[in-house]
């Protein structure tokens, strides 16, 4: 079974204790390619990795730099795991299909659990995951799989603890 971590970075990764830390300390703050991350949450977001061996699916808002971007800035930056893919930006046909049209808030279209969902309709292989955000940007349906970090101090131990349990199960 492919495991999956469907992550967020701003609040997630990019906190707001780091980036006050940062500017108080009058060092840079980002690079080429956004904010830097957190030390303590990518300890995190390693600690997950190493314990389910999961792949990245970003869906920040950071992904609109497009997927190249972002496996370089994985790369330059040295983070943990493996980005392999973005979420669509927009609802797949096959999920269209799927969803019941009578019940449809058109509001959702455009929220990450609905990306989120058309991504997993796409795949043909059994899929373990979770989706890491600071904000509540999912589907109902999508909770036993959320972790939703504060975004001052992003991807907590327990959060860690919480997410591997997921995703070994």
């Amino acid at each position: 079974m492919n495991k999956i971590i469907f992550l967020d970075f701003d609040g997630v990764l990019n906190t707001e204790y780091y980036q006050g830390l940062l500017q108080y300390q009058g060092k840079p703050w980002q690079d080429e390619y956004g904010a830097f991350f957190d030390p303590k949450s990518v300890k995190q977001l390693k600690k997950i990795i190493d314990a389910t061996d999961a792949d990245i699916v970003v869906e920040s808002s950071w992904k609109y730099l497009g997927l190249d971007a972002m496996k370089k800035l994985w790369d330059v930056r040295n983070l943990p795991g493996r980005v392999i893919d973005i979420t669509p930006s927009s609802v797949s046909d096959e999920h269209l299909i799927n969803i019941n049209l009578d019940y449809l808030d058109t509001s959702i279209l455009h929220c990450k659990g609905i990306e989120i969902a058309s991504w997993l309709t796409e795949q043909t292989e059994d899929i373990s995951y979770v989706i890491i955000d600071d904000e509540y940007v999912i589907l109902e349906s999508q909770l036993p799989h959320f972790i939703l970090t504060n975004p001052y101090e992003g991807i907590t131990e327990e959060q860690a603890n919480r997410t591997i349990s997921i995703l070994n199960g």
